[in-house]
């Protein structure tokens, strides 16, 4: 409804950005963790510590892992484990 014809429309105010929660904010941690592990992963595979290199790789599929089910959520996590995802 128009009550003044003619009148200037007001400006639309621009959204600003949505902000992380905290779950989404932990799986960015948690790729930023698991980036480091897999760099660490080439640096002991080259240095020749098969070891150190399966410690770093066991660390950075855990904390892909981890991050993908952050961001499943709770109603997806049945989901990325393989489970059913509709109660028995």
């Amino acid at each position: 409804m128009i009550l003044f014809p003619g009148a200037p429309t007001p400006a639309t105010t621009t959204a600003r950005p949505r902000r992380a929660g905290p779950a989404e904010r932990k799986a960015a941690q948690l790729d930023r963790m698991a980036a480091e592990a897999e760099r660490e992963v080439s640096e002991a595979w080259r240095a020749g510590d098969m070891p150190g290199a399966r410690a770093a790789h066991d660390r950075a599929r855990g904390a892909r892992r981890a991050a993908q089910l952050l961001r499943a959520g709770p109603a997806g996590v049945a989901e990325v484990i393989g489970g059913h995802h509709e109660a028995a």
